[in-house]
């Protein structure tokens, strides 16, 4: 268990450092772009695609980052109810379809949308990048979801130190 959890945090620290310098380049490219459209009165046409992109980026790197601290959207107003361990057992099927929508839709779907824009030759023109970069997101947010869906679901049912109840 100590390994997961080392990952988890390590894993955690680097995502904030990534989705810190990812929100600070959106930042900087949309204030270019509305002072060069405001007040050289020419928006290079880049600014919008890359906007677009490091914001699909930040969503799933910033949605990961949520789920490994438990700071994601959830509703637990009758799982707080529960016994201790009906609540422990809610959880666990909560990270189970966390863990099965991650695998099917983010990765597994992912890695086919990603493989098809590569193979299609799709380009971001105003980047010169391929659309490719758009998706990988997906699969890579899908991974590391999944990764922490399995840390969580091990810590759930493998308490060490009594945290197993919530």
């Amino acid at each position: 268990m100590k390994f997961f959890e080392q990952l988890q945090k390590a894993l955690a620290k680097t995502l904030g450092v990534i989705c810190v310098v990812v929100f600070s380049v959106l930042v900087i490219d949309v204030l270019w772009a509305v002072f060069a459209r405001e007040v050289l009165d020419a928006q290079p046409a880049w600014t919008e695609q890359l906007a677009r992109l490091l914001l699909v980026w930040l969503a799933i790197l910033g949605g990961v980052l949520a789920y490994s601290g438990d700071r994601h959207l959830g509703v637990d107003v009758l799982v707080s109810r529960f016994h201790p361990a009906s609540r422990r057992h809610a959880h666990v099927i909560g990270h189970l379809c966390v863990f099965g929508f991650s695998v099917a839709v983010l990765l597994v779907g992912g890695i086919h949308l990603f493989r098809d824009r590569l193979a299609s030759g799709q380009m971001m023109a105003t980047l010169g990048i391929s659309k490719a970069w758009f998706y990988l997101v997906l699969p890579v947010g899908g991974a590391l979801i999944s990764l922490l869906s399995i840390e969580k679901i091990l810590a759930l049912l493998l308490p060490v130190d009594g945290k197993g109840d919530e």
